[in-house]
């Protein structure tokens, strides 16, 4: 949202001048706001331009190729689209956003695993895989380790199955300098439900070749549908759906919507 008042604001205080190019216009703007981006297109539907000065945008459609919104993650595509803008201009102009009507956009995105691959590797995502606590007997009984989380990868098999795996490592200390590891892998489906819920279903975890105990996987999958729940956002104020999510050998294809009644503070 802190986009689309860039935008807006923009927009208010050149719409009115001769000769700007709204599409340019915003397109630079998007530059300015990511990392970088191969490819990089703006379309701006207002017909006429002054309706911009009133607060209303017909549809803004972004389309994006090889992006990077954050320095470590490239997304291969992204397409959005939405439905008309209305706004209260006045309150733009002090820095709020107060829409008229509900903001509603299309999404769509497609991820590569090397891409992933590539952000889990990253200095960013790896500070986030040390020193976690985890109990691997699954027992809850306080018998937790703590290891770090090395080389992990994700894997788009097709069929809208993944695959995760990494290398659980022990912390050297002067009573085991020599650190232990153990591979972990899990193989599962993604589902949505209702549109609201990504759902890992059908998970397969195994700690060194070894299955692990259908309690334990069961405790896994549940700990992240709860995480992949986009009724979450409710809570703010956007409801989000999934129309279609597409597993293929190598990529991942989403497409959904999303729609804010008013802009959070």
């Amino acid at each position: 949202m802190e986009l689309f008042a860039g935008l807006l604001t923009t927009f208010l205080g050149l719409a009115g001048s001769p000769g700007i190019v709204i599409d340019r216009v915003a397109t630079d703007f998007l530059r300015s706001q990511v990392v970088k981006a191969e490819i990089l297109e703006v379309r701006v539907d207002n017909a006429p331009n002054y309706q911009i000065l009133l607060g209303k945008v017909d549809r803004i459609r972004v389309a994006a190729r090889n992006i990077y919104v954050l320095e470590f993650l490239r997304i291969e595509e992204v397409d959005f689209e939405t439905d008309p803008i209305s706004i209260d201009p006045s309150a733009l102009q002090s820095g709020k956003i107060a829409l008229r009507q509900p903001l509603q956009a299309a999404l769509r995105i497609v991820l590569n695993s090397a891409d992933i691959n590539a952000a889990l590797r990253s200095p960013t995502i790896q500070s986030s895989f040390k020193g976690l606590s985890i109990d691997i007997s699954g027992t809850n009984r306080g018998t937790s380790e703590i290891l770090d989380l090395v080389n992990p990868e994700v894997t788009f098999l097709g069929g809208d199955r993944i695959r995760l795996s990494a290398t659980l490592q022990s912390q050297s200390s002067s009573a085991k300098p020599s650190p232990t590891k153990l591979d972990v892998s899990v193989n599962a489906e993604l589902k949505i439900l209702g549109g609201t819920r990504l759902r890992i279903v059908d998970p397969k975890i195994e700690l060194a070749g070894t299955p692990v105990p259908e309690r334990i996987t069961k405790a896994f999958a549940e700990g992240l549908n709860k995480l992949l729940d986009l009724r979450q956002l409710e809570a703010r104020g956007i409801t989000a759906r999934v129309l279609k999510l597409e597993v293929t050998e190598g990529k991942m294809q989403i497409i959904g919507f999303a729609k804010m009644d008013s802009v959070p503070e």
